[in-house]
This record gives C-alpha cells, sequence and structure tokens, in this order.
C-alpha cells in the first residue's frame, strides 16, 4: 500500500528540510519553494494534504488557499498552515485550513497535526459532508456543489448571442472557445443588485453545463458536515417534478437554511420554466410540513 502523499510549501530549506526529516517514511512527500509552483504540483499531482508556508515569493499562502478553495479539483484538499504569523490563526481557518502549526515546528506536534487533518479528512469523506459555493443573485441566495464548479470568473467582456431567449443571449470566449452565459436573475425575473461589471460568473463541467452562469456574487465556500444537510429523499420530496429535479440539498448554515441546487438541471428547458417558483419557494417560503420535521433534526435555530 503506498504512502499518504504530502506536498510541503514553503520558502525556506530550512524548513523543508526538518518537515522531510520529520516526515519521511511516514508519507510520500513532495515540495515547492513558492505558491505558483504550490498550485501546478497540486493539479498535477493531487496530494491528500498540503503543509502550506504564509509568507512566500510570487503568490502567499493566503492566496494559494483562496485559489485553491475556489477551484473544484482542489477545494477538497486539507491544508495545515505552517507559519511564524500566530495571529492569522483565525483568519486562515475561516478561509479553510484544516490545521494551524506555528514556527519554530516541533517534530511530535508536527506529525500529530498531519496525522489528525488526514484522519478529518477521511471521516469527512466516509460520512458524506458537502462542500458548497453559495452564490447570491438579485437578494436570493442559493447554494451549487462545490465539485461540480470547474472556474470562478469576474464577469467578462460578452458579445450577442443570436437566438435563444433574453436570457441567455450573451457569450464570451473562454479557453478559446465561444460560451454562453445564463443570465439567473434575468431568468427569474429579479434586478441585479450590482452592476454588469461587478457581477460573477460560474463554470461547471462544459460538458454537462454547456454555459456560465451570472449570478451578483460569491460568498467563500463551505465545507458542510452530514448533520447539516438534509437531502431530497430525507425530505420527502425527490419525486416532486422540478422540486426534486433541481434540488440538491437542503443545508443549515450560519445563515439558515439554504437551498443547494442540482447545477445539471440547469440545462433542462423544464427546469429552467419553474426555477423561478422553485428558488422561491425554498428562499422565502416554509418548506412542506413533512420536509419540516425533517429538518428539525439539524442542529441550531429551528426553521
Amino acid at each position: 500500500m503506498s504512502l499518504p502523499h504530502l506536498l510541503l510549501v514553503d520558502d525556506s530549506e530550512a524548513v523543508l528540510a526538518f518537515e522531510t526529516a520529520v516526515l519521511s517514511g511516514h508519507y510520500e512527500l513532495t515540495r515547492a519553494t513558492n505558491g505558483l509552483e504550490a498550485l501546478e504540483k497540486m493539479r498535477r499531482e493531487r496530494p491528500q494534504a498540503v503543509l502550506l508556508d504564509l509568507s512566500m515569493p510570487n503568490l502567499g499562502g493566503a492566496e494559494v488557499l483562496l485559489r485553491m478553495r475556489a477551484d473544484a479539483n482542489l477545494a477538497g484538499i486539507p491544508v495545515l498552515v505552517v507559519t511564524s504569523e500566530l495571529a492569522r490563526e483565525d483568519e486562515l481557518r475561516r478561509a479553510g485550513a484544516q490545521g494551524f502549526l506555528g514556527k519554530p515546528l516541533r517534530a511530535e506536534g508536527l506529525l500529530a497535526e498531519v496525522g489528525r487533518i488526514l484522519d478529518a479528512a477521511t471521516d469527512r469523506a466516509r460520512q458524506g459532508s458537502l462542500s458548497v459555493l453559495f452564490l447570491s443573485v438579485g437578494g436570493l441566495e442559493l447554494g451549487v456543489p462545490l465539485l461540480a464548479v470547474e472556474r470562478v470568473l469576474l464577469q467578462p467582456a460578452t458579445s450577442y448571442l443570436p437566438g435563444g431567449p433574453a436570457y441567455l443571449r450573451q457569450m464570451f470566449i473562454y479557453q478559446g472557445e465561444p460560451l454562453g452565459l445564463l443570465d439567473l436573475a434575468a431568468r427569474l425575473g429579479l434586478e441585479h443588485g450590482v452592476p454588469f461589471v461587478d457581477r460573477k460568473l460560474v463554470i461547471f463541467d462544459r460538458t454537462v453545463v454547456p454555459f456560465a452562469l451570472q449570478v451578483d456574487q460569491i460568498e467563500d465556500p463551505e465545507d458542510l458536515e452530514p448533520a447539516d444537510v438534509r437531502l431530497p429523499s430525507q425530505l420527502g420530496l425527490e419525486n416532486q417534478g422540478a422540486l426534486g429535479e433541481l434540488l440538491a440539498a437542503v443545508v443549515r448554515t450560519a445563515k439558515g437554511t439554504r437551498a443547494v441546487i442540482d447545477p445539471r438541471a440547469l440545462v433542462s428547458r423544464r427546469a429552467l420554466r419553474e426555477l423561478p417558483a422553485l428558488v422561491r419557494s425554498i428562499a422565502l417560503r416554509p418548506l412542506p410540513e413533512a420536509s419540516q420535521k425533517a429538518l428539525a433534526a439539524l442542529p441550531g435555530e429551528q426553521p
């Protein structure tokens, strides 16, 4: 059986040498000395965890962490921040770091913390936790599964796309190919909350969702534990027409109960036709009584 693979990221050769001496024999190790190199190696080698310094040339660790959490292919990799900037622990944990160790390092503490975050990652995968990217448009908030998201972009310049409904008449060039833009506010009959140039685009797997989704704002991704997630089957909603087709989950967050939609359903004409009523029913009105009872088991504020 192969050893778990770690990526060690630090611009200090002394720190990398210490981490290597402590962890070799327990883990397979790859090293990077700056943030850009680290991201490239993550995408190529997919380590089980990353040990990440903050102060580095080219791209600092905090920005690396933000880019990881916005990348569906990297978002699930646990990160252990290793730094002398001890005052930033709360900030980095809010940004998605699973662990935090201050320098100078101690061998026993390093081994224990690496083991802890790997065990926690295994538990999350086994229990079916859900990573969600939350969006807002025209005052409504909803989520999409983070693993379905390929990339988030700032609003680019667009060109007119002839034909099609009014909410799908713009396109832009992405990776050398034209990509249509679904204006979610227009589809829902809402007014955008921000000017055109400040909007965001969400790109999914283009073999499944062949257009980008235009929204007003993107929140930081959230990792939700199984206790905070209810699937349509648990709510008795899986056979409820477009509701069952579009709904991926109902989740409890610090902002309350929120809908997570399955972006694959956005290519369905029927689902798009019924999406406005669906989004409003989840975001603005209570769920059916049977579903309310299922949600009552969620911790925190009751629906």
